[in-house]
C-alpha cells in the first residue's frame, strides 16, 4: 500500500518525440487520467542515454519512467498498465469483459492495417499510391460499418459517452489523415462516404485534453511536408541525406523508423 501511494504522489515521466503518434497516445492517456507527469523531448537523431538505457529492445519511444526507476515502452502496453495502475482514475477500456476484447481488437486493426495503409499513402506516389489509397478508404468503411451498425452503434465516441481506449488509439494518429491530404493532394476521409467516422474525428479533436496534446497543424504540415520530401528521395534512390530546403523539424533518416506516419 506504501509503495502504490508514494506511486501515486510522486510524478511519472514520460520520453517521448512530439510528432509521435505514439507519444501523444500516453500523454492524452494520462491527460484523460489526471495523472501529474514530467516530460523528457526525444532527440531521435541522436538518442538519449536513458532512452536507451530504459528500452534496449527497440530503442523508441515513447517510455514511461516510473518514479522507483522501472520503466515501461511501448504505447498500448502503458496504456494497459495506466488503467491497471491508477483504478481509481478514469478507466479507458471498458468494464465489460467482451466489451474490453473488441476495443482490443480494433486497437489491433488500426495498428496492424489502417496505419500502415496510410503510411503507404504518405510514402508513395503513382499507381502505387492509388493502391495504398484505396487501401485506407477500404479500412475506413470497416470502421464506419461499426459505428453505423456494428459494435459501436449509437455511440459519440467509441468508447461510450467518453474519449477511451479506443479513441485514443485510433484518435492520436487520425489528425494526420488530414495533414497527409494537405501535403499528398489525394482525399483519405471524404465526409460523404464516412460521416460517422468524420464526425467523431471532428468531436474528438475538440475535446480539451486532446487540444493540449496534438501539436498545431502548421507544425505538422511543415513537419509532414520535408519527411515526404526525405522518404520520396530515399525511395527514389538520391540516398538518406535530408533536402538543402527540408525543415528543421525533419528527422536523418535512421530515426524516420520511429515517428513517421503512424496512427
Amino acid at each position: 500500500m506504501e509503495k502504490a501511494a508514494a506511486e501515486k504522489a510522486a510524478p511519472l515521466e514520460l520520453l517521448g518525440s512530439w510528432a509521435s503518434s505514439y507519444t501523444h497516445r500516453v500523454q492524452l492517456a494520462l491527460r484523460l487520467k489526471g495523472l501529474e507527469f514530467e516530460y523528457a523531448e526525444e532527440d531521435l537523431g541522436s538518442k538519449s542515454d536513458a532512452l536507451l538505457r530504459h528500452n534496449p529492445v527497440y530503442k523508441k519511444v515513447p517510455v514511461l519512467v516510473l518514479p522507483d526507476g522501472r520503466a515501461l515502452a511501448e504505447s498500448a502496453v502503458i496504456l494497459h498498465y495506466l488503467d491497471d495502475a491508477f483504478p481509481a482514475a478514469r478507466q479507458l477500456l471498458p468494464a465489460d469483459p467482451f466489451d474490453r476484447a473488441v476495443a482490443r481488437f480494433w486497437c489491433h486493426f488500426s495498428d496492424d492495417k489502417l496505419g500502415p495503409a496510410v503510411g503507404a499513402v504518405f510514402a508513395s506516389t503513382g499507381e502505387e499510391q492509388e493502391a495504398a489509397v484505396r487501401q485506407v478508404h477500404e479500412n475506413l468503411a470497416l470502421l464506419e460499418a461499426e459505428l453505423r451498425e456494428g459494435a459501436f452503434k449509437g455511440r459519440r465516441f467509441f468508447g461510450g459517452d467518453e474519449v477511451g481506449f479506443l479513441d485514443v488509439v485510433l484518435g492520436c494518429g487520425s489528425y494526420w489523415l488530414a495533414v497527409f491530404e494537405e501535403v499528398t493532394g489525394v482525399q483519405l476521409v471524404d465526409a460523404e462516404a464516412f460521416p460517422l467516422f468524420h464526425a467523431w474525428l471532428r468531436d474528438f479533436e475538440a475535446q480539451e485534453e486532446v487540444r493540449e496534446t496534438i501539436p498545431s497543424v502548421d507544425r505538422l504540415l511543415d513537419y509532414a511536408r520535408g519527411l515526404r520530401q526525405m522518404l520520396l528521395a530515399m525511395a527514389g534512390g538520391a540516398g538518406a541525406a535530408a533536402p538543402a530546403d527540408a525543415p528543421t523539424a525533419a528527422l536523418p533518416a535512421p530515426a524516420t523508423a520511429d515517428i513517421a506516419v503512424d496512427i
